[in-house]
């Protein structure tokens, strides 16, 4: 009998471990397959003073006002709520930002997270405008806080986002007022940790977004805080213990193909690429922007093999000529890979003339990986598709190369992507470890 009752409990024992191990591997084995949908924008550039840089009184009236008011003013005026072909080459008016976060509001009413990646400042502010860069940041965190309540919002600093002069290193007043704007959707540890140093980590379900500042990067500058970060990166990867990383920043390394000089310090841009290239199996995605164009970086090992990509990102801004847009990215939650992009944009040279103040639906799109015929985004897809072009088989996959990089502009240039110059900018995409 005490047999009988002992069997009876050890076998009660033995279903309860497996319905429980079943349990627990059917939980991974669907979060490994969830996928979730999160926001990349890049270079606001949202200009308060849009058409009215010579109004002094203007200027007085937003240092003073309220955020709200700022609000008023905006939908008040013309030149700040009109969207069309003239935004082109400039900076963003109120409109466009408006219609920008309306669009994704109705694109994506709760996304997994937002980043954004740096450049919320109008270009050519000085630094006697301190009160404006920081209304302005405020202003646009505001906007994007009303619209994704509690959401997540990771943001990286610009070149431009600064108190002292383009390109200048933040300071440690401004560290502080721009972590704050983002508060309470940037976390208080990564709030706390930008405040410190500049750069921080965020993390958000099994992911682990590394925000570095570029600013300190930059060629030309010679900061002592470069090499602690680029430490501090390091040191970051190898203690994570997530293997779903995407690394965050404003200036991409590599070569600024526009004067063939490098965007970074050379010997910073070379320690990064190696560190990328020693982590790869955590490095998910890069992130970028600054260039206002869409883009991408293939990050290959010392045998040539592509083992990790960086994504540039294109403005919301179309200061640079592009189309404004911004971007949906699909990703496997359990493995941080991106799946799918959608970059959504405004073809502005189509817009009615009687429809320029009207609430407009950003309704063109261009698809990663459909728009390279790609089986999926990865570094060896993106590598595969440069040798493609490169190859030279077809004029389509130039041009659809250009229609990518320019979100669907017609510019050709000497300076932009084109027929002739396509090699330069492809070159520029590969980065070599050592």
């Amino acid at each position: 009998m005490k047999n009988h009752f002992f069997n009876l409990a050890l076998s009660f024992f033995i279903s309860i471990t497996l319905l429980f191990s079943f349990a627990g591997y059917s939980q991974t084995a669907n979060k490994k397959t969830e996928t979730e949908k999160c926001f990349i924008v890049s270079d606001i550039h949202f200009d308060p003073l849009y058409g009215a840089h010579k109004d002094t009184a203007l200027r007085r009236k937003l240092q003073k006002a309220s955020l709200d008011e700022w609000k008023k003013s905006f939908e008040s005026s013309s030149a700040q709520m009109t969207i069309n072909a003239s935004l082109l080459y400039q900076d963003a008016n109120y409109g466009v930002v408006k219609s920008a976060l309306d669009n994704m509001k109705a694109k994506l009413a709760h996304p997994a997270f937002i980043i954004i990646a740096g450049d919320f400042i109008w270009h050519g502010a000085q630094p006697a405008d301190s009160v404006l860069k920081i209304k302005s940041i405020r202003f646009i965190a505001k906007m994007f806080k009303e619209r994704f309540p509690g959401v997540t919002i990771i943001p990286a600093m610009g070149n431009n986002d600064t108190y002292g002069a383009d390109y200048a290193l933040q300071d440690a007043r401004f560290l502080h007022d721009f972590a704050d704007a983002w508060s309470p959707n940037l976390p208080k540890t990564s709030a706390d940790e930008l405040k410190a140093q500049g750069y921080y980590t965020c993390t958000t379900g099994d992911l682990k977004v590394m925000v570095y500042n570029s600013a300190l990067l930059n060629a030309g500058t010679n900061y002592p805080q470069a090499p602690t970060m680029l430490n501090w990166l390091q040191t970051n990867l190898a203690d994570a213990k997530t293997k779903n990383v995407w690394l965050l920043t404003h200036i991409p390394p590599g070569t600024n193909v526009y004067n063939n000089s490098s965007f970074w310090n050379p010997g910073y841009t070379q320690t990064y690429i190696n560190t990328v290239v020693k982590y790869a199996p955590k490095v998910k995605l890069g992130i970028a922007s600054h260039t206002h164009f869409n883009d991408f970086r293939v990050f290959y090992n010392a045998a040539s093999e592509p083992v990790a990509y960086m994504r540039i990102v294109p403005s919301i801004c179309s200061n640079h000529g592009n189309n404004p847009s911004f971007d949906i990215a699909e990703l496997n939650a359990g493995t941080g890979k991106v799946i799918k992009e959608t970059n959504y944009y405004l073809n502005l040279v189509t817009i009615p003339k009687d429809k320029t103040t009207a609430p407009l639906e950003w309704s063109d799109t261009l698809d990663l990986p459909s728009i390279f015929k790609m089986d999926k985004i990865s570094a060896v897809d993106f590598s595969k598709f440069m040798d493609e072009v490169k190859a030279h088989k077809t004029w389509q996959l130039i041009d659809d190369y250009r229609k990518f990089y320019t979100v669907g502009t017609n510019i050709d240039s000497s300076i932009r992507i084109s027929r002739s110059n396509y090699l330069k900018y492809l070159k520029a995409d590969s980065l070599k470890g050592k």
